[in-house]
């Protein structure tokens, strides 16, 4: 970058992190006082504030495009009621060479939240999450009454309820053979060390004999009985951590892992597919946000107050937040593709923009 460069994407960087400092301040005060309506003898005052403070990470990836927007905005706005930007048009700085110098610098914030997002946020969600949880006495919030089930090759497992990411209860493990139920294996307790091990445990073995014709065949089973015993899960403790952390704040990575494992299962994986696009989506979703605003600024905001921007740029960010979520879940529903309700809305903007910047221009 030259010095031109470095001052407008020193521009941009101050006003964008005035807004997400200011988005902060507001999130995180309604949700310390959400967390105030919970708090109990064991869940304190300072626990909740310890929540709020893990909840940071979490949200400043999710409103950053918005504070992207509105930082951008407000940041050329001032310098175009300096004239500043005219005296860059006059000097030979086009409309495009100024959209990449904001670019450059949008490209950086944006690798820098993506990291934050893929590594910071979601431990801190699932930290948040079970800290919480333990200290309200709470069991995971996974599934209904009917537990948990899942299917794992040649088998179904059955967990009645998850206390935590490490200890289990009232287990039951389906084995099939060739359709028909081979073995049930039942146990009270089990926990995770270095690999699942399980306590109290019956196991029912069941053998089917064949009977000449015109004769039923004959079921046989045995019985037997371990205080102990190891058994493979197709759960890790992060998995199962995972599963109470809701998908937009899942990594990229784990939100694959686990896609990958309901398609294996022949469960509904389109939620987590539309976190996962959504993901990839974001530097488009950027971009997007950086081109509609020069328009804005080049065409007839010229002369305007800063309330003006900053009120356009959340109607614009929200309106469209608003839409993509729409377009998502309705994706999810009605089964339409997941791709391109993903990355539709951030693209039409995009070109919309772009459309709308070359008559400015």
């Amino acid at each position: 970058m030259n010095k031109i460069e470095r001052y407008l994407g020193g521009v941009v960087l101050s006003y964008t992190l005035l807004v997400l400092l200011v988005l902060m301040v507001i999130f995180s005060f309604f949700e310390f006082m959400n967390q105030v309506g919970k708090l109990t003898d064991t869940y304190t005052l300072g626990l909740g504030a310890f929540y709020t403070l893990l909840k940071v990470p979490v949200y400043s990836f999710e409103v950053f495009p918005i504070a992207l927007l509105i930082g951008t905005l407000m940041g050329l706005g001032s310098l175009a009621n300096h004239s500043e930007l005219t005296v860059l048009r006059v000097t030979g700085w086009s409309i495009r060479r100024i959209l990449w110098a904001v670019i450059k610098t949008a490209f950086l914030l944006w690798l820098v939240m993506a990291l934050v997002g893929e590594f910071v946020a979601p431990s801190s969600e699932a930290y948040a999450k079970k800290m919480r949880a333990e200290a309200l006495n709470q069991t995971f919030s996974v599934g209904s009454s009917d537990g948990l089930w899942i299917r794992d090759e040649a088998q179904y497992i059955h967990v009645g309820r998850i206390l935590s990411s490490t200890e289990l209860r009232d287990i039951e493990v389906y084995a099939l053979n060739k359709g028909r139920i081979q073995s049930l294996i039942q146990a009270k307790t089990a926990n995770f060390d270095n690999g699942w091990k399980f306590h109290n445990v019956k196991q029912v073995d069941l053998a089917l004999t064949k009977q000449p014709e015109n004769r039923l065949d004959s079921l046989h089973y045995a019985t037997k009985r371990f205080d102990d015993l190891s058994k493979t899960f197709p759960l890790k403790p992060e998995d199962l951590t995972n599963l109470d952390i809701e998908t937009r704040y899942l990594s990229g990575w784990d939100l694959y892992h686990y896609i990958s494992f309901l398609k294996a299962n022949g469960l509904d994986s389109s939620a987590y597919s539309l976190s996962f696009w959504r993901k990839v989506d974001t530097p488009i979703m950027v971009l997007a946000m950086i081109v509609v605003v020069f328009p804005l600024i080049f065409g007839s905001m010229r002369q305007v107050s800063v309330g003006q921007r900053i009120f356009l740029g959340v109607m614009i960010g929200m309106g469209f937040h608003l839409l993509n979520q729409l377009i998502g879940n309705v994706a999810v529903v009605y089964q339409f593709p997941i791709i391109l309700a993903a990355i539709g809305p951030s693209l039409i903007l995009l070109l919309g923009s772009w459309l709308w910047l070359r008559r400015v221009d």
